[in-house]
Parts: C-alpha cells; structure tokens; sequence
C-alpha cells in the first residue's frame, strides 16, 4: 500500500480535475493521496466525493510563504479542515495577494520588453487562484520560452528579474496556521531551497514533517533529507507533486510515493 501527499488539481495549477485526478490514483494502483492545491481547499470535496472505497482521500493544502531572506517557502498542510473559519478568511487574502502578485510580475516583464497581458495568464487558471505557473505557461504560448521550467529559469524563478515574492505570509505563521486548522504540517519539497537554516524554527513553531520524497530530490538528498529528519524529530512525507499533463515536464503520480507506515505516522499526529 502506497500513499502520495502532494498532488494539485485544475483548482490550482494542475491540469486534472478532482475527480480525473482521482481516477489516474487508482490506475496507478496508490491507496491513498492528498489533495494539496495552492492556497485552496476547493477541490477537497469533488475529490472525496468520487474516490472508490480502496482509496483514502486527505485534505490537505499547500500553502505558498515567504522566509525573511525572500525566498519562498511552501508548508503542505495534511488532514486539515477546510472549514476552519481562520483559514478560509486567510486563504481568501492569499487568493487577492496572488492577483496582485501576477500584476506586479507582468510589470517586470514589461521592463524587459516582453509583453503579456492579463488575460494572457487568467485563462490558464481554472478559478481564481493565479500562480508563477500560469504566468510560464503564457511565456510559452506566446513562444518567449520553449517550456515552463525555461520560464523559471530565465524570468520568474527565485531571484531572476521578473519574481516577485509574496512576504505577507511567513513559514512559521503557514505552519501555524495548518496546526490550528487541525491539520499536519510538512516542509514541502526542501530540495528546492537554497537557505534551510529557517528549519528548528520551523519545528519550534510545531512543525511535523519533512519532505523526503519528491521528484526534484536526487537519490542522495532523498538520504540526506532522511537523516535531517531524523535528526530534527520530523517525520518523513513525500509525494509526486504532480500537476497534471502539461503542468511540469513529466506526469508523475504514481513514480514518487511513501510506504504506508509514513502515513500512518503523520496520521497519529493530527489533532483532534
């Protein structure tokens, strides 16, 4: 029995719906997955809701922030409510900052001459949650880049000319913020970041896992992330971070996943 904890539907920035999604989990034989859409809980319930008995459905969310160096930091949240009245007024603040955020990057991209309007990035978005990743995809439509990773790399990935971070929302106040929703909090995709150092603070704010499985990580991060997990007291997560065809370079559910006595770890350390 494998477990994948990091998947995005059309209600982010993945190109399946829920209920697709659901579906492709099942063909690929995994018993259990979480819903972890950017800033949005919207596609919990479709999800729930067409999964067959043999599939165990988390709701969950993958909640984008900002350390104080700039870079940003994703915390998946695991078992969360996402009726919890504290998290929906903040995730609609979130949704509003990532509008203004798409804006300001337009701008920048402006100032290198290359024009995109926003109706360019708005129709790649199924809902009203507008990430980096709609923005690439507009990059390649209009053949400024070859592929969404060419867009990262060259304009709107950490540190390049047209990102623009988000630093309303810190690392430990997202962790915090799954804590109080009931849910579990995960340091998603550590691979990624240039500056871990953020981490005993992050696990002083009551952070439960780490990330060990994910599709960026090579085989030797995937055992050093093992050991820094162990050595912090978090738990080890993982999942594909699959978004769909079309929204990474590969498809990857079903390649990325996590034994089944991980999950039933971070399971026993929901609150209820």
């Amino acid at each position: 029995m494998l477990a994948d904890l990091h998947l995005h539907t059309t209600e982010s920035d993945g190109t399946w719906r829920p209920e697709q999604l659901v579906h492709e989990a099942v063909k690929v034989g995994l018993s259990a997955i979480a819903i972890t859409d950017h800033d949005t809980t919207a596609g919990i319930e479709a999800a729930l809701r067409s999964a067959p008995s043999n599939l165990e459905v988390i709701p969950g969310i993958e909640l984008s922030s900002n350390a104080e160096s700039g870079e940003e930091v994703h915390i998946v949240g695991l078992w969360i409510d996402p009726c919890d009245e504290a998290l929906q007024t903040k995730l609609a603040v979130l949704r509003e900052e990532r509008m203004e955020r798409v804006d300001k990057m337009l701008d920048r991209l402006r100032a290198l001459g290359i024009v995109l309007e926003y109706d360019d990035v708005r129709k790649y978005a199924h809902k009203d949650v507008l990430s980096r990743s709609h923005v690439a995809s507009a990059l390649v439509e209009k053949g400024i880049v070859e592929s969404k990773q060419e867009a990262f790399d060259r304009y709107i990935g950490y540190g390049k000319p047209a990102y623009v971070g988000r630093p309303k929302l810190s690392p430990r106040e997202s962790v915090e913020l799954v804590l109080n929703a009931g849910g579990v909090p995960v340091l998603a995709h550590p691979g990624l970041l240039e500056d871990l150092s953020l981490l005993p603070a992050l696990v002083d704010a009551g952070l439960v896992g780490l990330e060990v499985i994910h599709h960026s990580h090579s085989p030797r991060q995937t055992e050093d992330f093992m050991q820094m997990a162990e050595h912090l007291g978090l738990l080890p997560s993982g999942g594909s971070d699959c978004h769909g065809p079309g929204g990474k370079e590969q498809v990857y559910i079903g390649r990325y996943t996590i034994p089944w006595h991980w999950l039933q770890a971070l399971g026993t350390k929901r609150r209820q």
